[in-house]
This record gives C-alpha cells, structure tokens and sequence, in this order.
C-alpha cells in the first residue's frame, strides 16, 4: 500500500521484522536448570456458581493445587457495615478441606461507594477496613492475597496510577501486620507494561509484597513466555527479591480476541505455555479458567472471547485442552528442568526440546518444531517404562528405547526412567 507515491514506513521495516522473527531462537528454553515447585500449577476455577464435590475431583485429577478467585466487597459488604461472609466461609471451608491453596483477590469498589472500580484516596479507609475484616476472618486460612486485579488498564482501575500504588502499599502492609504467613501478591499487572512496573517499585508499593503478579496475554504461547522474560528482567533492575506468580494466562476458543486458537489447537498451546513457565523461575502459574460460565453453545454471544477460557464446559464437559492440562501437571510438577538435556545433534535451530528429571526417577520430555515443515528426527531415552503420550486424549503408549518421531508444531510428549535422552536427524 501507498500513501502520495511513497510507501509508509511501517510497510519498509515489516518485511525485515518478519525475517528477524522467523530466524530468532524460540524463545521457550532457557539456560538456566531449576526445580518446578510441587504446588506450581493452579487455576481460576470459575466465575459463577460453587465449586461441588465433582469440581474438586477433577482438580486433583488435573494436578490443580492453588485455586484463584475475587473475594469481591460488593458481595461481602453490599450496604456499609452490613457484612456477609457465608459463601467464602463455605468457599474456604470446602477448598481446605480438599487440601487445595487459595489465592484470594482483594477487589473492587463497594456499591454504595460509587467509585466504579476504583478507591479515591479519601475512600481509602474504607477498603482497608475491608481488608481487614477479610484477613482477620481468615487468618491462617488463605494462602496468598492479590492486591486488585488488572490496575494498569481503564477496565478495572479508573483514578490515577499514584491512587493505586498508595491502595497497595497500604494494603500490604495491613496484611503483613494480621497475617505475617500469607504471601502478599501485588501488581497484578496485565502483559508487561515497563512503564507501569518502574512506577509501581519507584514508588514503594512492592517493598512489603512477596511477589509480583501478572498475567502474560498475548496472541500466542511464545509470545506469552517473552513477555514473562521481559517482566523478570525489569525485577532484576530493582533487585527485587520476591518472585513471580503468573495468577491469570490462557487462551479463549472464541470470541474476537487475537488470542483465539482454534480448539483443536488448543491442547498444542496448553502445553507450549506451560512447558514454557515450568522452565522458567514462576512460583505459581493459574490458568484462566479451569471452567467456563456456560455450556458449549449456550454462551450468550459469540464474539465475546471471555466466554470461552475455560478447560471445561459448565457442565463438566472436557474441551479438547483439558488433559494437556493434566499432563503437564502431573508429570512436570516436582520436577527439575534440565536445560542439557536432551543430547543434540545437528538439529535445526528451530527445534523445540525442553526436558525434566523427576524425583522418582521418571522423566518427561516435550519436543516441537516452532516453524516451518516437520523435522524427522531419531529419539533415544534409556533405560525403561518409555511412553509416549496423546496431549488431547491424554492416553499412552509404551516405545521402544530408541523411536524415529516426526517432530511438528504440535508437541510430542515423552517419559521414561533412565538417563540423559538424545535427539538427533534422521534421513527422510
């Protein structure tokens, strides 16, 4: 396209961005070894409704530890000084008593306060009495607290950047003074905005915190993982001491958003995403969602992309997605990344291979081809108990030690008892 003869510049450079993208290094190895926490995996586990006995079993089947959801003060404080605290004491009760860890989120606005999803600093007593009253009551029973969600877009934090650094730095510091055992989760940041983030430790806000949370959206899993690289990055500048939590990540099977994938390719992105993060220094990683507001066909629109996150239906139907959830899970909790491994040779650049040692002894390895056609390859695990495992159907099936596999966008997922695997071409 051309504007009076000349040819814009954004057109010029695009053909080299591209070329650039093409020939960089996946970004999903890292150099580094490190031990995916036992309790790494987590999820949203819905909007509406309660979570029953059946939901419970299909958490533990699915390896989900730390559950994420809004300890909303609208719905405990709707009129002032009138509290209703009887569906997150049945919440807390039940979530506990099925051994699970809870994030609650501090948020939002009181109804009678009018502010719209924000707290004007006059109103800020009055959230921190909120505060209060939910950290008292569950002292020692709520794991971690997230201050907010989302500050730094319009959609859910309307004042000023300064307000909300206050609000945090306030809350946390209640929080620590109540509950010195809870983690304190602040930031809460959508993607990765430098900007915001500088401002937000410039400020103080994280010198009571013990993590910066965030929610690394983007329109495909490595970019999601490069967003996460450049959060860590940034941390490292303030030499930030706590960790990272990813509280929110996924990817909707509908809906506008650039982030759909179609749900066939859903389980592909699943696994991509959270291989990814298992290889990287997150704490905690909480999909969004674990189940949706609505069954299939029965959303109300079908251009609204929020209605279609989870990994199950409302009725508990599985989307195609939902044991590529389970196996990662499953096999890479515990674990320990090893970037050594596997033993290459002569594999192009653009080969995917992210291997983990488990603590039992079994091991898992996950391979892709980032771009480009399929690399036929030869695949060696030693020792026994190979397997090869469906990330749609989540079903198995026993190998031999040495295995030709063709390796595609759509990862293989491997685990054997044994030593270093290696991976080399093979001929056509």
């Amino acid at each position: 396209m051309k504007r009076n003869g000349r040819t814009p510049a954004c057109f010029t450079v695009l053909p080299a961005i591209l070329v650039f993208l093409s020939c960089a290094t996946p970004p999903y190895s890292v150099n580094t070894a490190r031990t995916v926490p036992e309790d790494f995996f987590g999820a949203s586990p819905y909007k509406r409704g309660g979570v029953g006995p059946e939901d419970f079993e299909l958490l533990d089947r699915q390896g989900v530890i730390w559950m994420r959801r809004d300890c909303s003060w609208n719905i405990l404080e709707p009129e002032p000084g009138k509290w209703d605290f009887s569906s997150w004491d049945v919440y807390v009760d039940d979530s506990k008593a099925a051994g699970k860890k809870l994030i609650a989120i501090l948020a939002y606005d009181a109804p009678w306060l009018n502010s719209e999803k924000s707290i004007a600093p006059e109103d800020l007593p009055h959230y921190l009495n909120y505060v209060e009253k939910v950290v008292t009551r569950y002292k020692g029973r709520i794991d971690a607290y997230e201050i907010w969600n989302e500050p730094n877009i319009n959609r859910f934090w309307k004042r000023s950047d300064k307000d909300f650094f206050t609000l945090s730095g306030a809350a946390a510091q209640l929080i620590r003074r109540i509950d010195p055992g809870a983690r304190i989760l602040a930031g809460s940041l959508v993607r990765a905005p430098s900007g915001y983030a500088r401002r937000l430790f410039k400020s103080g806000a994280m010198d009571y915190a013990d993590a910066l949370s965030f929610h690394p959206y983007a329109m495909n899993p490595g970019g999601s993982v490069r967003l996460y690289d450049k959060l860590a990055k940034l941390t490292a500048e303030f030499d930030f001491p706590g960790e990272l939590w990813i509280t929110e990540v996924g990817y909707p099977t509908g809906g506008w958003y650039p982030s759909m994938v179609l749900e066939k390719n859903f389980p592909r992105d699943i696994v991509k995403t959270l291989a990814g993060f298992a290889a990287r220094e997150v704490r905690v990683l909480s999909w969004f969602e674990f189940k949706e507001d609505y069954n299939k066909g029965e959303a109300p629109s079908r251009l609204n992309s929020e209605y279609y996150f989870g990994l199950l239906h409302y009725d508990r139907s599985p989307k195609n997605g939902f044991e590529a959830y389970g196996l990662c899970a499953r096999h890479l909790a515990g674990t320990e990344y090893r970037p050594d491994w596997p033993l290459r040779r002569n594999l192009p650049g653009r080969t995917v291979a992210l291997g983990f040692k488990g603590p039992g002894g079994e091991n898992t390895l996950i391979i892709w081809n980032e771009w480009g056609g399929a690399v036929p390859a030869l695949l060696t695990l030693p020792g026994g108990e190979q397997c090869r495992w469906d990330i749609s159907s989540g079903e198995g099936r026993p190998l031999g030690a040495v295995t030709e596999i063709s390796i595609g966008k759509t990862p293989l997922f491997f685990t054997w008892k044994g030593d270093a695997p290696s991976l080399e071409p093979r001929r056509r």
